[in-house]
C-alpha cells in the first residue's frame, strides 16, 4: 500500500541551505508546538485509494461549504479574509481525512472540528477564539461568523480540488504523491520524483500566472536545491456557478499530465 510520511518530504525537499532554515523555523516555532508531532507522526495513506468518482460523490453529497455567505460579507471583515488557525488548512484536512477513514463533505469535517478533540484543537477552539476576539472589537458576531465560514469553506473547495487532481492524474499513470507538510511549508501540492505540481485559482486581486500573490511559490521556495525540481501549474478559471465544487476540467488534467509525462525516462 502506498504511503507518504514526514521523513518522505524532508528527504525530498530538506536538503538546502534555504529549505533546511525554514525547516527548522517552522520545527522551532513556539505557535507549532502542537503542531509539529501531529504533522511529523502523519501519514498519507487514503488519498491513494480513492477514485475520481468518490470524489466526485462528495462533491455531490456535501452541504454547500460557503452557505449562503456572499463574497462581499465574506470577504468584508479584514481580520478574517488571510486568518488561519496555528495548524495549516491543509494540515486538518488531511488529518481530517485519515483520521475517519474518508475523504470527508464539509458536514463531516465540521463536525470532526467540534466533536473530536484533535479537531477541536486544531480549528474548532481557535475558530470559536478568533471569532470571540473580532466580535470584541465591535463588529456583529453574525458578520464575523459569516467570514469564517467564507474563509474556512474556500480552504475546503480547495482542498477537494487537490485531491481531485492528484486522483485523476494518478489514474493516468503518473504516481504523484502528497504530504501536508509538503504543501504547507514547501507550497508542494503533489509531486513524482524530480517534477513538483501547483494547483491555483485565478483571482483577480493578482494576476494570473504570476507568483505575486498571497503566498510565496515553490519555484522560489525550492529554488536551491540541488538537482532542481521541474514545476508544472494548473491554473483554473474563477468559478463561474455559486454552489458548485469547482474541479479541474478534462482539459486541464490532460494537458498537465502531458507536461509530467514529457521527458519520461
Amino acid at each position: 500500500m502506498t504511503e507518504t510520511s514526514s521523513e518522505d518530504v524532508l528527504r525530498k525537499f530538506c536538503t538546502s541551505l534555504h529549505t533546511g532554515q525554514l525547516y527548522a523555523r517552522w520545527k522551532n516555532d513556539p505557535r507549532r508546538k502542537n503542531v509539529v508531532p501531529a504533522v511529523a507522526n502523519h501519514r498519507v495513506r487514503l488519498v491513494y485509494e480513492l477514485t475520481a468518482e468518490d470524489v466526485e460523490e462528495v462533491c455531490c453529497q456535501t452541504e454547500h461549504a460557503l452557505g449562503e455567505v456572499k463574497r462581499a460579507d465574506g470577504e468584508r471583515v479584514a481580520a478574517i479574509v488571510d486568518w488561519h488557525p496555528d495548524f495549516a488548512f491543509t494540515h486538518i484536512f488531511h488529518i481530517c481525512m485519515e483520521q475517519i477513514g474518508r475523504l470527508p463533505s464539509y458536514q463531516d469535517f465540521r463536525a470532526y472540528c467540534y466533536h473530536d478533540q484533535l479537531g477541536l484543537r486544531m480549528l474548532g477552539e481557535p475558530a470559536r477564539a478568533k471569532v470571540r476576539e473580532v466580535v470584541s472589537s465591535g463588529i456583529p458576531e453574525n458578520i464575523v461568523r459569516d467570514a469564517v465560514r467564507w474563509r474556512v469553506g474556500n480552504a475546503y473547495y480547495s482542498f477537494l480540488r487537490e485531491i481531485y487532481t492528484v486522483v485523476r492524474l494518478r489514474a493516468m499513470a503518473i504516481d504523484l504523491l502528497v504530504h501536508p507538510l509538503a504543501d504547507a511549508l514547501f507550497r508542494v501540492d503533489a509531486w513524482t520524483g524530480r517534477k513538483v505540481v501547483s494547483l491555483r485559482v485565478g483571482n483577480k486581486k493578482f494576476r494570473q500566472g504570476s507568483s505575486s500573490g498571497r503566498k510565496t511559490p515553490a519555484e522560489q521556495l525550492l529554488a536551491d536545491v540541488v538537482p532542481g525540481f521541474d514545476f508544472s501549474t494548473i491554473e483554473l478559471a474563477p468559478a463561474a456557478k455559486f454552489g458548485r465544487v469547482h474541479l479541474p476540467s478534462a482539459e486541464h488534467i490532460s494537458q498537465a499530465a502531458a507536461r509530467l509525462h514529457m521527458n519520461d525516462g
